[in-house]
This record gives C-alpha cells, sequence and structure tokens, in this order.
C-alpha cells in the first residue's frame, strides 16, 4: 500500500508545467457542450490561462502570448455590449499577437499557434454557439500541430478531448433537417456570411 511520504514525494515531483496543463485540459473539457455564450467564453478564459502558463513554462512563448490575447478576447467578448467597441479590440489584440509572434518567432510552432489564434478570435466573435464551434474546430487543426512540434503532452490531450467534444456539441446543436450539421452563419466584424446554401 502506498505510504503517504510516497505519495506526498509523487506530488513534489510533478512539474508546475505539468499541473497547469492538467488543469487546463479540465476546463478545456467543459466548454464545448455548453449551450451558453457567456460560459463558453468564461471557460474558455480559465483554459487559456492556464495553458498559457503551461506554455510558457515549456518555453514556447509564441504560444503563451497567444493565450494571453485569447484571455483579453474572451474577457472583452463577455463584459463589453458594445459591438463597436469590442471588434476594436479584438482588431488591437490580433495586431500585438501578431507582433508578439514576429518578437517570439521560431518557424512553424510560432506560425501554428498564430493562425490558430486567428481562428479562434473569430470564432469569440460569433454570436451562434455552433459558428463558434466550427470556428474553434478549425484552429485545432493548428493547434495540433503546434503541440506536436513542441511537445506538450497536455496540449495534445486537451485537443484530442476538445476535438472529440466539439463534434458531440455540433451534433447536439445541429439544425433539424439540414446537411450534416446545418450551415452556421459566421461574422467578421459587422460582415456576415452564411456557408452552404441559402435554403438547404
Amino acid at each position: 500500500m502506498l505510504s503517504l511520504t510516497m505519495v506526498l514525494h509523487a506530488l513534489t515531483a510533478v512539474s508546475p508545467a505539468t499541473v497547469a496543463g492538467a488543469a487546463a485540459v479540465l476546463a478545456n473539457c467543459c466548454w464545448p457542450l455548453q449551450r451558453n455564450r457567456r460560459i463558453i467564453l468564461a471557460l474558455q478564459c480559465a483554459g487559456s490561462t492556464l495553458f498559457g502558463l503551461h506554455y510558457l513554462l515549456l518555453g514556447a512563448p509564441t504560444a503563451a502570448a497567444m493565450c494571453a490575447v485569447a484571455v483579453l478576447q474572451g474577457a472583452s467578448a463577455v463584459l463589453i455590449s458594445g459591438r463597436v467597441l469590442r471588434i476594436s479590440i479584438f482588431a488591437a489584440t490580433i495586431v500585438a499577437g501578431v507582433a508578439t509572434t514576429v518578437a517570439t518567432f521560431s518557424g512553424l510552432p510560432s506560425l501554428c499557434a498564430q493562425t490558430g489564434s486567428l481562428l479562434t478570435a473569430t470564432g469569440r466573435l460569433q454570436r451562434q454557439p455552433q459558428a463558434i464551434r466550427w470556428c474553434f474546430l478549425a484552429a485545432e487543426v493548428f493547434w495540433v500541430s503546434h503541440n506536436l512540434m513542441v511537445g506538450s503532452v497536455w496540449g495534445l490531450t486537451s485537443d484530442t478531448l476538445s476535438v472529440t467534444l466539439l463534434l458531440i456539441g455540433l451534433w447536439r446543436g445541429r439544425v433539424r433537417g439540414a446537411r450534416l450539421f446545418g450551415w452556421p452563419t459566421f461574422r467578421l466584424g459587422a460582415l456576415r456570411l452564411r456557408t452552404g446554401a441559402q435554403n438547404a
């Protein structure tokens, strides 16, 4: 039987990066199945904060910076009601993110982190939960690639769970009678883009 000393020794041997990564995975497991937009964004902020710390401890500064950008975007999407001000904040964070990517550039991992960040930023601007899920599913392609290159086990764990839960969320939120999961309306600032046919 494991003694208390052995358990304490095992806990002290766990790295801070592992703790932050595990906590981030827990946060990221919760949001894809939520139906309320504010809850989705709040849980994303929690996960981004923890993953930012995780990537910083792993020595992946671009990804850590993109997580900080994500927290600012998520907080503004939840707290700021004025659409013009909210979009202005998003635009400023995107510019700051690109500048940070250039300053901390480390090749393909930086490019993947930046592209994933842009897609998730687009997702946070959406009003429909389905559109949020589609944008985040597209972003996962780049975050999976990034996490493979930097060797983030917790990042890949989160990616696997996120993709699975996003697909479940898309299925649960599908439009009855529509093809696949239905065609959501995407928003890019004041521009609304309807995917697929206008009338399925």
